[in-house]
């Protein structure tokens, strides 16, 4: 019944230029009935302005390792692995995060890692590990802070996950 009825409102949608008003009513067996014709105890259907939006302009840049920022060029982070658009095919296993610095991390800075803006871990190491992902695209980011909570450096790359039969 469900996909009738998606069908029939997908027919009106795209045929609404043909006809001239649309009603519905209910038949004697109690379904909601459409028609071009007005039986009795019918109500017109009012369906709202066909969205016109144009589409928005792809950025070429977007598939690109973004470029690792400073903000006092003291130090700066790159991701070494997982590798931007990297294919992760089992979530399910361990992925570890390997990130080098420009400068070694001086007892003042510490490296936080965070998987789709959510912290995940900070520490003076530039490995971690995360033991499970879920399906589908995710950043994975690196930011040196400094002891005043400022940002030094950051990196991020964008992965795709896969679960084992999908």
């Amino acid at each position: 019944m469900a996909r009738n009825l998606l069908v029939i409102c997908f027919t009106l949608l795209t045929s609404l230029s043909f006809a001239t008003e649309i009603y519905r009513s209910t038949d004697q067996y109690g379904n909601t009935v459409f028609s071009d014709k007005a039986p009795k105890n019918s109500t017109p259907v009012v369906l709202p302005p066909t969205n016109t939006t144009p589409a928005t302009e792809v950025n070429s840049q977007a598939n690109h390792r973004p470029a690792s920022t400073s903000v006092s060029a003291s130090n700066q982070i790159t991701i070494q692995s997982p590798s931007n658009g990297a294919i992760i095919a089992n979530g399910l296993l361990p992925t570890t995060v390997s990130a080098s610095t420009k400068s070694p991390l001086d007892s003042s800075q510490h490296i936080v890692f965070s998987l789709d803006n959510k912290t995940l871990a900070s520490s003076s190491s530039t490995q971690f590990t995360i033991p499970r992902l879920s399906r589908g695209p995710h950043r994975i980011s690196a930011t040196i802070i400094d002891e005043h909570g400022r940002r030094i450096g950051k990196d991020a790359v964008d992965i795709m996950v896969y679960l084992p039969g999908n």
